[in-house]
Formats: structure tokens, sequence, C-alpha cells
């Protein structure tokens, strides 16, 4: 009897211990928007070496092959993949890449969003964008989740007329943490439209102007 309550509390313990560093993990990501909805990112997220046992963590890949798995799909594609690894239990394992994409409203087609939900649309003033990332309540009640840090910069195309960001510029930040999510974080912006316009308040209408003149002064001629 006592050997099988040694060995329930220790199964108890290992659970418990996997519960606590299922999102130990920080994360640092830079976007570039275009007006297309298409852009680049820069991610980096990194935790401590003893909390990464095999080759995931939390939806967060540590190995090559692994993070090609997670940021690939036909919508985007990773690449410049670094990863710092180290098995002392005081050093970090970091991943580092580089990401395009052809449409921030498809990002969730890989894995590694499938935790978020980004959408870059037309709005009453210009373009309206907004990131959710979905709640994650059974890692964000853990002890010292605020100690885990999400940080998410996106550099706009256009003017930012608003925002529940930090802006800067064209760029706007939010710092978040892991304990946040024990409900969906909604990071949103609204951006004047820029780029070519179309129709005739683009490059049609001094066709047209030009064009009109050239009829007139023809007809003057005759």
């Amino acid at each position: 009897m006592k050997v099988l309550l040694k060995s329930l509390l220790s199964v108890s313990i290992l659970f418990l211990i996997a519960v606590f560093i299922s999102g130990c993990v920080n994360l640092d990501q830079k976007t570039v928007l275009k007006s297309d909805g298409s852009g680049t990112m820069k991610i980096k997220y990194w935790t401590k070496s003893s909390n990464v046992t095999g080759d995931e963590l939390s939806g967060f890949g540590f190995t090559e092959e692994k993070v090609k798995t997670n940021y690939t799909s036909s919508n985007s594609e990773p690449s410049a993949i670094v990863i710092k690894k180290n098995e002392t239990t005081d050093s970090l394992s970091e991943v580092s890449l580089d990401l395009k994409f052809k449409d921030l409203n498809k990002l969730s087609d890989a894995k590694a969003f499938n935790k978020v939900k980004a959408s870059w649309i037309q709005g009453k003033e210009g373009m309206d964008f907004k990131y959710i990332l979905l709640n994650d309540s059974a890692n964000a009640k853990n002890m010292g989740m605020n100690d885990y840090k999400l940080t998410y910069e996106f550099e706009f195309p256009g003017e930012v007329l608003s925002t529940n960001g930090t802006k800067d510029g064209q760029k706007v930040k939010w710092n978040k943490t892991v304990a946040d999510l024990v409900k969906d974080v909604e990071l949103t912006a609204s951006v004047k439209a820029g780029g070519k316009k179309c129709g005739l308040f683009g490059l049609e209408l001094p066709v047209i102007f030009l064009l009109g003149m050239g009829f007139i002064y023809l007809r003057r001629r005759k």
C-alpha cells in the first residue's frame, strides 16, 4: 500500500509540474504589415532549458523540423531559423525565425497561430486591424504566469488613427503576459488607408484629363 501511495504521489507531482510549465514561454513578435494584408514577421521565443523535455512546449517548437511544421502553410513560410538550446538547468532555450505571409486574415492556417484570430479589413475610416489572442485559462491561472512576457509590435502601412496599444508613429506595441490569457486578449488599431487608389481618384484621372485636353486641342486646330 505504501509503495502504491508513493507511486501515485510521484505521478501526481509530475503531472502538476507538467501543467505548471506548459505555458512558460516568453514571446517577442515584430510584424511589418503591408496595405494588401501581406507582410513579414520576426519571431523570437524562449524559456528555461529545464522546461523543454521534448521538441515542443505549449505549441512552440524547439527543433528546426518542429518550427517548420508549426509555421508553414499555404499562406506562410518560415526562414532563417536559429535554435539555441543548452542542457544546463539555469540556461535558456531560444528560437528565432523570420516569417513571410500572404494574408493576415489567413494567418491561423499555420499551426503556430491556431490560438490567434487575425483580421485586416476595410473599415469606416480606413483599415481595421484586430489580432485576438484566444484565452488559455488553464495556463493563465497557474502561479508565476505574470513573469512570462508576450510582446507584439506591428508596423502599419499608414497613419494609425486609433489603437488600444502604445503608438509610436506607424508602429504599435502591446505588452502582455501569459496571465492575461485568462480571457481573450484583443489587439486593435484603425489605420488610414494608404497606397495607390483606384478608379477616377487614382491613376486614371490624370490620364483621362490629358486625353481630354488633347482632344480639345485637336478640335481647335481643325
